[in-house]
């Protein structure tokens, strides 16, 4: 199958690495690029008095090494909304880590039942834009956290993306985020889309990203049975 990925670019080539090994041809069009803003959680992790961690994405922890850059806090629980993002705070270091089940509400309903180790609030390294979900309910659990920015998803500007449906064709198009749905539609309308005679399945890693797709094409929109590449990537079979 003719797969169009639409991840950042360094996350697009390892997908569509798999996508190949699979069998599939895979093309990338990147809607969206981090920005870490490094010095900015490297000053957070050191300043504070953090009862543990928490992190919705491993785009958090891109450049931390929590010997060099959070002495002291290699034991602190670090709590990951999933399976990768727990895999990527254990890659940076942190000897602790907790999967919270896969979406921020389940993540914050862990944080909230875990017997706390020490006294101070919560630090929770997001992104931007971010759902509000995940604070919302550590606020309404009474849960103690502050927020620092560790990095900002910004739109890859000039995109050639007529010239990208033309040379892919694609068959099925992955989204990871409904940022990434709903810019990916705005650029390449549903009326664009029929125009390059191109019949598409939208595969997308949440009922939330699926919800970006627009009505006329929701019939072709499926939902991953969890919020994970595997899971995403098990649909083209």
């Amino acid at each position: 199958m003719r797969v169009l990925v639409t991840r950042p670019q360094e996350k697009a080539e390892r997908t569509c690495a798999r996508l190949a090994a699979m069998g599939h041809e895979a093309f990338s069009l990147p809607l969206f690029q981090p920005v870490h803003f490094d010095d900015v959680v490297k000053t957070a992790l050191r300043a504070g008095n953090w009862r543990a961690l928490a992190i919705t994405s491993a785009e958090a922890l891109e450049n931390v090494e929590a010997s060099r850059d959070a002495p002291g806090l290699n034991y602190v629980p670090v709590f990951a909304v999933g399976r990768k993002t727990a895999e990527a705070a254990r890659a940076a270091g942190f000897l602790q880590v907790i999967d919270g089940g896969g979406d921020g509400e389940r993540l914050a309903k862990t944080i909230a039942a875990f017997p706390p180790p020490d006294d101070g609030p919560l630090l929770y390294l997001a992104g931007d834009p971010r759902a509000p979900v995940f604070e919302e309910t550590l606020r309404w659990l009474d849960v103690a956290f502050e927020t620092v920015t560790a990095y900002a998803m910004r739109p890859v500007t000039d995109l050639p993306v007529e010239t990208v449906l033309d040379a892919a064709k694609p068959e099925a198009v992955l989204f990871y985020s409904a940022a990434a749905a709903a810019r990916f539609f705005t650029l390449a309308s549903p009326l664009l889309l029929a125009e390059h005679g191109l019949n598409l399945q939208f595969l997308c890693l949440s009922a939330k990203v699926a919800a970006a797709v627009p009505p006329s094409l929701s019939s072709s929109a499926r939902i991953a049975g969890a919020p994970d590449e595997d899971s995403l990537l098990s649909l083209l079979n």
